[in-house]
């Protein structure tokens, strides 16, 4: 760094040597000061503590985890979604989650057939305190995408065939109104989809959550547990 000139008009100017000296003398006496400072301290000064910052991702879970399990009455929920979180679905009921056949496939009539998937109405297959607890918590993770929430009426179960990647694999896919719901289904054109895929896990049933908007070209995968723990960014698939 440059030297800031010194205003010589009023300021004497000193000998180069007569300059020096005074400069190392300064740097004495200062040094002298410290030392003796140090001498007379009875105390080392006491380090301040740093306060570690809480793990992203449990932060997160801990919120999610919040609204699934205690709903509107969460604080942690309503700062993440407001809106979902007003939503306290139940975690359990008298009717099994989904109704299926001795060969592990939905209990009802196809009413619609592709190459690879089998569809099913949802009413009278999936128990109706499930559907709730499936669309509160696509709702939580629409509000966090800043997509709209589904309509618990738009609903279809599906079920892979012998021509899929997954034959017998079972999902529920839910929809924001019939409009979108025919748009999809009927003719296979579907820019934003959200759907529920079950995965047995350790004699468990995991939610495995899949959402997706072609214009924002994002995808989410999002994975929930039976006891309503959230694995962010993951499908049930990968967790063990």
């Amino acid at each position: 760094m440059d030297a800031m000139p010194l205003n010589t008009s009023n300021t004497p100017r000193l000998p180069g040597l007569a300059w020096v000296g005074l400069v190392l003398s300064c740097l004495l006496l200062a040094g002298c000061s410290d030392d003796k400072s140090a001498k007379d301290a009875k105390f080392l000064p006491i380090p301040e503590k740093k306060t570690a910052a809480p793990n992203d991702d449990e932060a997160v879970s801990r919120k999610v985890e919040s609204v699934l399990n205690e709903g509107s009455q969460s604080k942690e929920g309503q700062e993440e979604a407001p809106r979902a979180s007003k939503a306290h679905p139940p975690n359990s009921g008298k009717e099994p989650m989904v109704m299926l056949d001795k060969k592990k496939m939905p209990l009802g009539e196809v009413v619609h057939h592709s190459d690879k998937l089998d569809y099913y109405e949802c009413k009278g297959i999936v128990a109706p305190w499930f559907l709730e607890l499936l669309v509160a918590e696509m709702n939580y993770f629409n509000e966090i995408a800043e997509l709209h929430f589904v309509d618990p009426k738009t609903c279809i179960v599906t079920a892979g065939t012998e021509k899929s990647l997954t034959p017998g694999r079972i999902s529920i896919q839910l929809y924001e109104n019939s409009r979108q719901f025919e748009r999809c289904i009927r003719n296979e054109e579907c820019p934003i989809f959200r759907t529920v895929n079950l995965v047995p896990n350790h004699n468990a049933l995991y939610r495995s959550y899949f959402l997706s908007d072609i214009s924002r070209k994002l995808i989410q995968h999002q994975c929930v547990t039976d006891t309503g723990k959230w694995h962010r960014d993951q499908t049930c698939y990968t967790v063990e």
